[in-house]
């Protein structure tokens, strides 16, 4: 039984659940149909039968843009800004075809929250897994009750000065005008860089490196 099989008969389990963890995955096929696959193929199975969720990458990501127009019809307030590039195959320039750069949204919910939570934010990114190794870049406020609220997000390519200026100069642009905010971040040469960068929008702000 190979894996594309295994995940047809997973996927009501998978739909079900997307956190159902392999080892659950093993045990029910095994209780179904008498057979014990290994760890690994129960995992591409799993990948298989999400992909016939969700289509593959490389469709997910040609979905960006549709995806950001939704968003900004359909959910009052929401910013998207999507930044792509010309696409080259071999150092030679693709006509009328180009790639994902980067991402940044926000939602005005969120925003509008902002207000009443304490002048201080916090961003920092994260690994994301798959076929492309992006980062996920975000920052959080803090209300009165110590609860954490997500403002905004960006998908970059990595965390170099470039990316996090990025996300930083939509943060200026779009959500934190005022000057009388403190930021949080770790010690990333990459935001250092973009804070310190001339013609920065942050050059005022109070920053504190943790």
């Amino acid at each position: 039984m190979d894996s594309a099989m295994l995940a047809s008969l997973i996927l009501p389990t998978v739909k079900a659940d997307l956190r159902t963890s392999v080892l659950v995955l093993i045990a029910n096929i095994r209780n179904q149909m008498g057979y014990t696959p290994s760890y690994r193929k129960a995992w591409i199975a799993k990948q298989k039968a999400l992909e016939k969720m969700h289509s593959g990458w490389d469709a997910s990501y040609n979905e960006i843009w549709q995806w950001c127009q939704v968003l900004e019809r359909y959910v009052l307030g929401c910013i998207t800004d999507l930044q792509i590039e010309p696409a080259y195959y071999s150092d030679r320039l693709l006509r009328r075809c180009q790639v994902f750069k980067r991402l940044f949204w926000s939602f005005k919910q969120c925003r509008d929250a902002f207000a009443y939570c304490k002048p201080l934010v916090q961003i920092d990114g994260t690994f994301m897994y798959g076929r492309y190794t992006h980062r996920l870049l975000l920052v959080v406020a803090q209300d009165g009750s110590g609860r954490i609220l997500p403002i905004a997000f960006a998908i970059t390519p990595g965390e170099s000065a470039d990316d996090w200026d990025f996300f930083l100069s939509r943060l200026r642009r779009h959500v934190f005008p005022q000057p009388n905010i403190c930021v949080i971040s770790d010690r990333g040469t990459g935001i250092l860089a973009a804070i310190a960068r001339q013609g920065s929008m942050w050059h005022h702000t109070h920053h504190r490196i943790t």
